[in-house]
């Protein structure tokens, strides 16, 4: 786990090196979106923690979709498919 400024937005953020590592307790409904090439990291796939519909600062980034997803799956949550509607950077999201 470390720290980084996101070059884009300016806010610090917690990078993990596992989804594991993140303490999901205190949040009422923990969501994981995940991203593939999103504008603050062009070159990556990126998992973003969230509760609910807010996101937290709480990220993990990979190389590849299967880094994520095979690490992801460990929490036995359940995956789904982006909307229409979703930004297109988003490729779903862990519930």
């Amino acid at each position: 786990m470390k720290e980084i400024t996101n070059e884009l937005t300016g806010i610090r953020e917690v990078v993990l090196d596992s989804i594991t590592e993140a303490d999901m307790s205190g949040l009422k409904l923990p969501v994981v979106a995940v991203y593939k090439h999103p504008d603050d990291f062009p070159d990556k796939y990126v998992a973003r923690i969230f509760d609910a519909d807010r996101p937290t600062n709480t990220i993990m980034i990979k190389d590849s979709l299967i880094e994520l997803k095979k690490d992801i799956e460990k929490t036995g949550m359940v995956f789904l498919l982006r909307g229409a509607e979703d930004v297109p950077a988003l490729v779903g999201a862990y519930m």
